[in-house]
Formats: structure tokens, sequence, C-alpha cells
């Protein structure tokens, strides 16, 4: 690995306005621009992940970048593997799923060596959800055999062995975004969407720095964030950055929201601070 420091971009502030969904006035986005990456947009970046004040970019060839938000130093480096299909960061390393659906980097001795069905993987504090195939899996910290969640496929973990999902629980063709155990079991019916969401591309995550689901999706040709509590209120809603890679979107300890976005082929990490209006 070699650490390469000094490389602080000059920060551009620029301000932008967004329309809210639910607010009669106007979101305000200061968007500043943090780190230009030494990685180009045709590189098979997956996106980035936050620990604490660190952010790790990966690409799928295992070349990964680890930018310090508060010291603006970067670190390059690799890890072993051919292939990365997704991944999250444990004690400041990578946890990852490779080429063949398996758990590498990271991980627990007790976990099973097996290829998963998946192609997401979200570390919480009760241990690692599996998703984005037919059913969910979920391995406790100590686990030794998966547990399967059926009828899951749309879910994200928060800690304290919670997990949000969206899908359509009731026959009136509402989406609805609840919260679970780890075991699939519903704890709380918390949002259901109106009639007129009828998204495509729709995801979810990542979880907001007090628990809040981030969902995006492309609604009149137009990609809107939503950000909701867990009490049941939609916080806002929003126009979104185009999406460029998967996982590209995060947030920071003070719940500023981390954008990665490509400008004339560079990727830029930039913050955005929202101002949102009273009332």
């Amino acid at each position: 690995m070699m650490i390469n420091k000094a490389l602080l971009a000059i920060s551009l502030i620029v301000c932008l306005l967004v329309t809210a969904h639910h607010l009669s006035a106007q979101t305000q986005v200061e968007a500043e621009q943090l780190f230009k990456l030494p990685l180009s947009a045709d590189s098979g970046i997956l996106g980035m992940r936050v620990a604490g004040n660190k952010v790790f970019v990966v690409n799928t060839v295992g070349r990964f970048v680890r930018y310090d938000l508060e010291t603006r130093e970067a670190l390059n480096g690799r890890a072993p593997a051919e292939k990365i299909i997704d991944f999250d960061v444990v004690l400041g390393q990578l946890v990852y799923l490779d080429g063949e659906g398996k758990i590498a980097g990271r991980t627990r001795p007790t976990w099973p060596d097996q290829s998963y069905a998946a192609c997401r993987i979200d570390v919480s504090t009760e241990g690692l959800l599996l998703s984005g195939g037919a059913r969910a899996v979920f391995l406790d910290k100590n686990a030794t055999e998966p547990f399967y969640i059926n009828d899951l496929a749309m879910v994200r973990p928060i800690d304290n062995g919670y997990l949000w999902a969206m899908q359509m629980r009731n026959r009136n063709g509402r989406w609805n975004a609840d919260l679970y155990d780890s075991f699939g079991n519903l704890m709380h019916e918390v949002y259901e969407f109106s009639d007129a969401f009828d998204p495509s591309g729709l995801e979810i995550g990542p979880i907001g720095p007090e628990g809040e689901l981030l969902v995006s999706a492309i609604e009149n040709n137009v990609r809107k964030l939503s950000l909701i509590a867990s009490n049941g209120y939609m916080f806002w809603k929003m126009d979104g950055p185009p999406k460029r890679f998967p996982r590209d979107i995060a947030f920071d300890s003070q719940g500023n929201m981390l954008v990665l976005e490509v400008k004339n082929q560079d990727v830029w990490l930039t913050r955005w601070k929202l101002t949102h209006p009273e009332g």
C-alpha cells in the first residue's frame, strides 16, 4: 500500500436549489468537492462506504482508496481478490463478496465457507446481511450456518438487530417501508407510499445517521431521494444526483450526504450539506 498525502483538492462550493416533496419552500444544497479519486469513471467503481471519518471507495478488481474526512489524506491499496461484487467495512478493513459469491476479507472464523446467491453485503452490530437474491441471508456474529429470510429481498440492516425492508406488503399495490428483526419477523409498520409512487430503479440505502432509510427511485424520468424515519415520517424528498455507481451515496457522522459524482470524466467525492426550510 502507498500512502498518498497532500491529495487536497481546492474546495469548490456550489449552491444548488432542489425541490423538496413535502415542503412549500426549497431545500438548499451546499456542495463541496472534497477529493478527486485516482480511479477513472470506467474502472468498475462499486461505490463507497463510510466508517467513522474514513471513506472507502472500491472497484470490481479490488483496488480501493481510503480517504480521511478530517486530515484529507488518502491511502491507496488493493484487496486480494480477482473480482469483488460488493463490500462493506469492519474495524477499518474490507469484507466483501468475491466473484464466487463467497464472503472474504474481514470475516468471522465460525462463518461457513460457501457461496451465496447475493449481490449486496451489509454489516451491522449484530452480524452480516446478504441480499439481492431471491431471499436474504443473515449471519450472526457467531453463526456456524446461515439463516435464510424468505420473502424479503430488498433489505438493509441497522444497528440493534433491526432491518429496513421495502416491499408491496398488501394487495393494494402500494409500496411499504417497514422494520423487521434480523430473522424476518415484522416488528413495526412504518411508512406506506401513495398510489402515485410507481417507481423504476428502486433501491434502498444507505442508512442515515439516526437509522433513517434513504430510498432512491426514478420518478417521471428524474432520480428522487427520500429519507424515511422509523417514526413514520418522510423527512424530505428531493432530486438526487445522476447515478453512475451502485453505492454512490453515503452519510458522514454529521449527517451530511456524501456523493460520488463524475465531472469531465473525473470522479469526485462531494459533500452535500442540506438545509431544509423550517415548518
